[in-house]
């Protein structure tokens, strides 16, 4: 990025380089709807092609028991400064809702326990809330007080799981009780896969540094943060971030316009081929879309770009929202004191996670319903796949009365499958992502690839990553 944008261009941009004088993004979630923004901002004339019926990708916000609510993303992290960059550039910050601050419950073989302070995604930072919590074994609390001592001599060369690095730093009980709910849950995957470049950069400086995470006042406040107060939305839902993208700015777009192909012409540019066999042409190509849609798209222009991009797989999620009677729901002691429940993927259940909307954010308190939000899905399982939507719903409030206790039917719910959308970022997927750009570079120099699946999960990966993608364009030769 410039270090100095001129004045008409908000910072973010670019403003000049080898501006293309025209783009198509294929994508309509926030990467490519940033895209798009930022290519536009700086002179191009942009198409956007988008498979679905609506912009937003996962983030949608839906009326349901007579609120707001989110079906996909929940909430935007202001830790990020090119989230909160953007937030301003909309003109959105002064209308942002912060969520209530509460405390999240963990589950455990003897029950709910409160998430003790200073327990992060990727273990805990403090110790003795971990000791006081009852969550952990004393020989667990033994071999995770020896962390300081074993990061003077573990440095980290190259890519490793998450999961081995928290285990060879605080043993497997911190793996299993924390990090496997909390990053586990974050990424719908298996720490034990993950790769620690990829899902938690964060945390692989502090390993290729040899740094401890209890002793680090540094790694604490630059760590990855699950404070509530950080989490923000709006009046009218998160939609209002990806409703507001596309303001003020010329763009083209075209929705149920699902993409088959792109190739190089004769002329140096490049055809963007829809499903209906129409050609969008192009100086230069976003494609803000999964792995596994790239793959396809490239598969015949760039094969060397495609089979490392169809290596990614991804798991499938469900999101139900449930409406529960106020009275019998605030009877009930977890709903009524916290904001969520966080599950291990070892407990067995069909529930990855719970949040409790009306108890977490401002605007979904009162009524005569309290509102909660159930999840399902992992890399691996099939649950998503093999239920009714009826079934699925009852599967999930069975372990959300096995949890909390609640004894109340709901008066509303709604269901929604998210089918292959949570990317695997699974060890050595930088090395493959690399190996994919490198090859696009030499087949469409004009053509990049950005996303979730790409450069990582989040609304503030998906921010840096359309970032990068215009930057990338604009300072490399097109043809």
């Amino acid at each position: 990025m410039p270090d100095a944008p001129t004045p008409s261009v908000p910072e973010g941009s670019v403003p000049g380089g080898s501006v293309p004088a025209r783009a198509v993004v294929v994508g309509a979630g926030v990467t490519g709807l940033l895209a798009a923004r930022r290519l536009a901002q700086a002179g191009a004339r942009v198409t956007v092609l988008e498979a679905g019926d609506r912009v937003g990708g996962q983030v949608w916000s839906v009326d349901f028991a007579g609120r707001r609510c989110e079906l996909g993303a929940e909430a935007v992290h202001l830790a990020s400064p090119a989230v909160t960059a953007l937030v301003r550039e909309l003109g959105l910050e002064d209308s942002m809702i912060r969520s209530n601050p509460g405390a999240t419950w963990l589950a455990t073989r003897r029950g709910l326990r409160r998430l003790p302070q200073g327990v992060g995604p990727t273990g805990p930072t403090q110790l003795m809330p971990v000791v006081r919590s009852g969550i952990v074994s004393a020989p667990g609390l033994a071999r995770a007080a020896l962390e300081p001592l074993v990061a003077r001599r573990h440095r980290v060369e190259g890519d490793m799981s998450v999961g081995r690095f928290v285990r060879e730093r605080f043993g497997d009980e911190i793996a299993d009780s924390f990090v496997d709910p909390m990053l586990g849950g974050l990424h719908s995957g298996d720490i034990d896969q993950l790769s620690l470049q990829a899902a938690s950069p964060m945390l692989a400086a502090v390993a290729r540094d040899g740094r401890s995470l209890t002793l680090s006042v540094r790694t604490r406040k630059a760590g990855p943060s699950v404070a509530p107060s950080m989490f923000a939305t709006w009046p009218q839902g998160l939609s209002t971030l990806t409703d507001h993208l596309l303001q003020g700015v010329d763009v083209d777009v075209r929705l149920s316009s699902p993409v088959a192909s792109v190739r190089r012409t004769e002329q140096g540019s490049y055809a963007v081929t829809t499903a209906s066999g129409e050609d969008h042409h192009a100086d230069a190509v976003v494609l803000a879309v999964n792995a596994a849609v790239a793959a396809r798209v490239l598969a015949d222009a760039s094969p060397d770009a495609a089979a490392p991009l169809a290596r990614v797989r991804s798991a499938s999620l469900a999101s139900v929202l449930v409406a529960l009677p106020a009275a019998a729901a605030q009877r009930c002691r977890p709903i009524a004191d916290g904001t969520g429940i966080m599950i291990p993927s070892r407990l067995g259940l069909r529930l990855k996670a719970a949040t409790f909307l009306s108890s977490k954010w401002p605007q979904l308190s009162g009524g005569d319903t309290t509102l909660v939000r159930l999840s399902a899905g992992r890399d691996g399982s099939t649950i998503v796949d093999d239920h009714t939507d009826a079934e699925l719903i009852e599967l999930l409030l069975a372990d959300l009365r096995e949890l909390t206790g609640l004894d109340a039917q709901p008066v509303e719910t709604r269901l929604h499958r998210w089918l292959d959308t949570a990317p695997q970022l699974v060890v050595g997927h930088q090395q493959r992502l690399a190996t994919a750009r490198a090859a696009l570079a030499r087949d469409l120099p004009g053509v990049v690839v950005a996303g979730a699946s790409h450069d990582g999960a989040g609304i503030s990966g998906c921010v840096t990553s359309a970032l990068q993608a215009v930057t990338t364009l604009t300072e490399r030769p097109l043809r």
